[in-house]
Order: structure tokens, then sequence, then C-alpha cells
């Protein structure tokens, strides 16, 4: 054990010391050596996770007799220097060991976990090859785990002591080098995985895909910072790790946002009722709906006829409406909607003018909330 602490003390001071001033290609070098390195530490899965799976060192289970003094102060059996440590306890043994490792986790992770959505997202990324990570199943599990703070890599149980009384202790402790050196590394390939994201040209920026490359960005650089956490209080430094804030890349998103142009072309409009409805939407929701060369249109058609019925005085409009956003350089469909009218009035044209506010309306209502599902849910390709 001893010679492994020293490894892994070894190997943070040699990465924290190399990591200035890299190109590119010498960042995707560094994180391919530390995804190598990654593996090696984890193939051997000394580690247990907070669900309670675990391929790890026999915890030592003590039954009945004096109570441990470990019980009350786990670092009389775990140096101070060398390791972090906490107690849980249940009625049983399953229990015990469960809450030891959610104490623990919460020593990192009670202000800093990350939302459900950004885990989500980051283990989405990883299945669709967005993000790199190990082609390894039990690495990358491992990884798009740890993301939600509830499992630290590198936690064991140890001591285990039945009372015999109804109540079983169990100590969880992690070995500091360890999760210095492991968490240095998930933060090197994290930093590459951002390089590869951010690295594009002006006309593949200002789109959707450039806009969820940063907001996929902000997300893992907040997961570094998470990462960071467990690094400093384990003693070590993440001055060299070239670690930009998430604000950053949050910022450039939203830039990013800004300047993405969608037109809107309507077919069989009136008085571009239609098309200045969808525009509105469009704006309000901060896209630009005028500019050369738009990498988007939103191709519109609507169609009105009157539905004629003899038993009744009304005359009625029938109106569809089908929208579809297009990419251009692609001509994929990006999003479809469509809408169906019917409204009537004492006159055709006023059933069609009552149709066209109706038509506003639903417009207004529904579109805002389908376009921001749809950006939500939109991955770097």
């Amino acid at each position: 054990m001893k010679g492994k602490v020293i490894f892994f003390v070894f190997l943070f001071i040699f990465l924290t010391g190399s990591l200035f001033s890299q190109t590119p290609a010498q960042a995707g070098e560094a994180a391919r050596e530390a995804l190598l390195r990654l593996e090696a530490a984890l193939g051997g899965n000394n580690q247990t996770s907070v669900s309670g799976s675990a391929n790890t060192t026999a915890a030592q289970v003590i039954q009945g007799g004096t109570q441990p003094a470990w019980v009350n102060d786990p670092y009389t059996a775990y140096n101070r220097d060398r390791y972090i440590a906490v107690i849980g306890s249940g009625t049983n043994r399953i229990q015990a060991e469960a809450r030891a490792l959610t104490a623990l986790a919460a020593i990192f992770g009670q202000s800093i976990k990350s939302e459900f959505v950004i885990a989500a997202m980051y283990t989405e990324a990883v299945n669709r090859g967005a993000v790199s990570v190990s082609d390894n199943t039990s690495i990358r599990d491992t990884i798009t785990k740890a993301v939600s703070m509830d499992n630290i890599i590198g936690a064991q149980i140890g001591y285990v002591w039945d009372s015999g009384r109804d109540i079983v202790y169990a100590a969880a402790y992690l070995d500091k080098a360890r999760a210095i050196a492991v968490y240095t590394d998930m933060i090197i390939i994290n930093n590459n995985n951002i390089a590869h994201l951010t690295n594009m040209s002006i006309n593949e920026r200002n789109t959707f895909d450039g806009y969820a490359r940063y907001r996929l960005a902000y997300q893992i650089a907040g997961i570094n910072s998470n990462y960071a956490v467990i690094i400093t209080m384990s003693g070590g430094s993440v001055a060299s790790l070239n670690l930009n804030g998430a604000d950053y890349y949050k910022i450039e998103a939203a830039d990013i946002f800004r300047n993405i142009t969608v037109t809107v072309s309507v077919d069989n409009d009136r008085a571009n009722r239609v098309q200045n409805a969808f525009a509105g939407v469009l704006s309000s929701e901060g896209l630009r709906t005028r500019g050369n060369n738009p990498p988007y249109v939103l191709e519109v058609s609507v169609f009105s006829g009157e539905v004629d019925d003899p038993t009744n005085i009304y005359k009625w409009c029938l109106m569809e409406i089908s929208a579809n956003l297009i990419e251009n350089s692609t001509g994929a469909s990006l999003l479809p909607f469509s809408i169906d009218l019917y409204s009537g009035d004492l006159s055709y044209a006023n059933a069609e003018t009552a149709a066209y506010m109706n038509a506003e309306r639903e417009i207004a209502q529904k579109y805002p909330a389908l376009l921001r599902e749809y950006l939500a849910a939109v991955m770097p390709d």
C-alpha cells in the first residue's frame, strides 16, 4: 500500500508540473496519458460507490466485544494526514456501510452536488460520443456516476463493528493521494473535451450546434469545479490545471445564441400575420430573424379554405399551418410544428380573419414551449 501511495503522489507532482503552455496536440496527448493512468488506477477497482456496489479490499468485521475507539473517532484507526474518514451506523451492516459512504460523499458534495440535469446530459454526451472518456464500459460508468457527486471514486469501507445490540457501525475512508491523482486525471480529460468542443470556425460557432457545444463546455467546467474541491480538500492543488470558470462558457453560449439567425418563410400568408407571429416568438426567445446567409429557415405553409355547411348560417374557415425548422447547410428537418383551426362567422371573410387571429394566438402560446424543449435537448454533433 505504501508503494501505491508514493506512486500517486509522484504522479500528481508530475501532472501538475507539466500542464502549463500546452498546445492543443499536447493537451490531447496529456488527456490520452491521463486516461491510461485512470484506467490503470481504476482497473483494479479498489473503489466503492455510495450505492453499495463494490469491488474492494475486504472490510474488517468485528462481532461484539468492547466498542472500538474508531466508532467515536475514525482517525484513531486512519491517519488524518493520509486519509479522510467518517462513521456510519444502522440496524444492519448494509445500512451502516451505505450511510458511511453517503457521509463521506457529503463532506465534498453537500453544497456542490451536481444538478440531475447536468449529470444526465453529461452521461448522454458520453454515450453519444460528444464527450470522450474510456472505451471500457466499467470505467465509463464510474466516470459518469462520479459526476453527480453521489459517488466518490476510491471510497472504501474499512472497519465494521456489530455491537450485538441491533446497531452496526462502519468506517468509510478515502486515501487522499489516490483521490488527488484520480480526480486530477479526470480534470485533464474534461479539459481536453472542453477544448475539443469549443474549437470551431466562425461559421460553425453561430449555430445551434455551436451553442450546444459551449453549453456542454459550461456544464463540464462546473463538474471540474466540483472535482477541484475534492483535490483541494484532500490536500492537493489545482493551480496548474488550467481551470476556466463555468461562467465564462455560460456567457459565451449566451452570446452565440444571440447571434444565431433563423429567417421565416411563409407560403399563402395574409399581411405577414403568420410570419410576424413566428418571428415574434423567435425574437422573444433571443434569436435573430434577419441576416445574410442564415444557417436556419423556418419554412411555414398556410392552407385556408371554406367548409360548406348548408345547415348552418355561419361560414366556416378551415386553416392548417405546418412549420418546419430547416438547417440550410444540410436540409435537415429539426423541429416540425403544426396546428389546425376551424373558425366561423356570418361571412367567410370574417371567418378567415378570425382564423388568422386564432392562429396568431396559438403560435404565441404553443411554439415557445416546443422551441425551448428542442433547444434544451440539442447535443453537439
